[in-house]
């Protein structure tokens, strides 16, 4: 059994994680289209800090898949970055708030009700 939290849910200072959906179409990391690299690659807005994917997989109660990253540093620089980078690819985010993960297009669900995987 693995021990680890989910991420977002233990707020970790100078750090930050966003879930950003994904269709399961496409390798989310390890690839150098992959959806990772896709969302990170379109905008240069942060500074300084780096940003890495968590190796998390959330799967709604719907069935809707979202992948966890996080980033630290020049943490407005990296969210901006994010959030333009899903919005030009029509990707929803989502961030852990309490025992919920609440989306950017308004929905929130309770994690209990989530599957969660780490690979």
């Amino acid at each position: 059994m693995n021990n680890r939290e989910i991420p977002g849910k233990i707020i970790v200072e100078n750090r930050e994680v966003k879930y950003i959906s994904d269709d399961g179409s496409n390798n989310f990391v390890n690839n150098k289209n992959g959806l990772f690299d896709l969302i990170t690659s379109q905008f240069e807005i942060a500074k300084y800090g780096g940003i890495i994917s968590e190796n998390c997989k959330l799967t709604l109660p719907n069935g809707e898949l979202f992948h966890s990253l996080s980033y630290k540093g020049d943490i407005e620089g990296w969210r901006e970055e994010i959030n333009l980078g899903a919005e030009k690819l029509k990707l929803i985010t989502g961030k852990v708030i309490n025992d919920k993960i609440e989306l950017s297009d308004g929905r929130n669900f309770k994690l209990s009700d989530c599957k969660i995987e780490f690979y």
